[in-house]
């Protein structure tokens, strides 16, 4: 066939119409010298918090433009958040990256921190917790359904027959983890119980 040509190789990039966020976590382990176990730290946010205060998380944010990698930015975002030296947390591997359905994509990695004096940002953190794995690896998580829905905003869009009610666009799985009075879910879930997987293969 005549007239067509081959366009030149060029990067593909991603042509993303929920303006995805890039995000990096720490999932941070500790060691018990009195119970001889380690533990995960988790954070729960601060009620002041714009979006999802009170939720359970791990420490991290978003990836800047001055951060150097997404390592960098977990490492930069949990120092801020727990008030420790960043030379006190140490590198063990990444984890599998989260797409979220609200447009955020999470890049977690595993590390040790080897210390417990931590000062949290109040206006972040209300207060920090930690799980021993053990109870961890012996917990199947619940699962639950979540459900997006859609509702136009524009006027242009109403004029053109979209319906201005909410309604159903599609359905995810939702893992929950409960331990004592806390009930770990969403992304945070997803990334501990990713976390889980990737260790018991490594270790065994």
């Amino acid at each position: 066939m005549n007239g067509y040509t081959s366009w030149p190789v060029r990067a593909v990039r991603q042509n993303s119409c929920l303006q995805t966020e890039d995000c990096a976590v720490l999932v941070p382990l500790l060691y018990d010298r009195e119970t001889t176990e380690e533990q995960v730290l988790l954070e729960v946010r601060s009620a002041g918090l714009r979006r999802q205060p009170k939720e359970i998380c791990f420490p991290g944010g978003h990836i800047e433009a001055a951060d150097s990698s997404p390592w960098a930015a977990a490492m930069r975002e949990t120092a801020e958040e727990l008030g420790i030296d960043a030379a006190g947390i140490h590198y063990i591997g990444a984890l599998d990256y989260v797409e979220s359905p609200i447009g955020v994509r999470v890049y977690p990695f595993a590390a040790r921190l080897d210390t417990r004096r931590w000062r949290p940002a109040r206006a972040e953190v209300d207060h920090v917790f930690t799980i021993p794995l053990s109870f961890l690896q012996k917990q199947t998580p619940e699962i639950a359904y979540f459900q997006l829905q859609g509702r136009p905003l524009s006027p242009s869009l109403i004029t053109m027959g979209v319906p201005e009610n909410w309604r159903p666009r599609t359905t995810y799985e939702v893992k929950i983890f409960t331990y004592k009075n806390y009930k770990i879910w969403g992304i945070t879930a997803q990334i501990l119980d990713n976390f889980l997987g990737i260790r018991a293969i490594i270790q065994t």
